[in-house]
């Protein structure tokens, strides 16, 4: 039943997704809101059982929704992302790729941090707060702080009032992350700290060049020392060859 095509060359499932997406953007839902029921959703789009469970399979494979177990349905925190849409898994050589990123990341952050000290609310200040608490007590433990870190730079960019920017930083996140990873052996946690709390400083009291230099001079180190240790990783691959 599902392979039937309607008059636009869809399929039901096809339809019943575009459907249920309709259903989420007409309400303007939320990531963590909660979805309607299977049996709610049966009564509105008159569809049968099977093809309703496959058009929530696809939007829970496209990031859409989430399924809690016990809980129900809800709207994804990733909002529809692709988890690797710039296709970073197939490309092999970390140290570019790592560079590559960081150069990006400082044509973007920057920017963000100083979006951030005009436009973030007292919410997403305390968030920011939050997050720096949290990370300062991972180091502190001598414990990973890489999912931490990536957080606090999504959540700057996530207050810079701009739903592309928080996206694309979103997107980022695995090469922000593979960025900490290749530096944790090389960059100190006092430099680590030290610039977080510059950027938590300007963003808070609204300091925007403050801001954008603190961010432009936390990934230029990261950058300065990715290359040292890929030039120190070079030499001695020669000096073994």
């Amino acid at each position: 039943m599902d392979e039937i095509k309607e008059e636009s060359g869809k399929t039901l499932v096809e339809v019943t997704t575009d459907r249920i997406i309709d259903y989420i953007t007409s309400r303007q839902l939320k990531p963590g809101d909660k979805v309607p029921t299977e049996a709610e959703f049966l009564d509105k789009f008159a569809v049968s059982r099977g093809t309703l469970r496959e058009a929530f399979k696809v939007l829970i494979a496209r990031n859409i929704l989430e399924s809690r177990q016990g809980a129900g349905t809800f709207i994804s925190e990733k909002q529809g992302i692709p988890d690797d849409p710039l296709g970073l898994t197939f490309i092999y050589d970390d140290q570019m790729l790592a560079l590559d990123m960081i150069d990006l990341r400082l044509m973007i952050e920057p920017k963000a941090a100083q979006l951030a000290a005009v436009n973030a609310t007292e919410e997403q200040k305390q968030a920011l707060i939050d997050m720096m608490a949290v990370l300062e007590d991972r180091i502190s433990k001598g414990e990973s702080y890489v999912a931490e870190d990536g957080k606090f730079h999504q959540l700057i960019a996530e207050s810079t009032g701009n739903k592309i920017i928080g996206n694309l930083t979103y997107i980022l996140f695995s090469s922000i992350e593979k960025n900490i990873e290749l530096t944790l052996n090389n960059l100190s946690v006092s430099n680590t700290l030290y610039y977080h709390r510059r950027i938590l400083k300007a963003i808070l009291e609204g300091k925007i060049f403050d801001a954008y230099n603190a961010m432009t001079n936390h990934l230029s180190l990261i950058r300065e020392y990715m290359l040292k240790a890929s030039e120190e990783a070079q030499n001695k691959s020669e000096e073994q060859s």
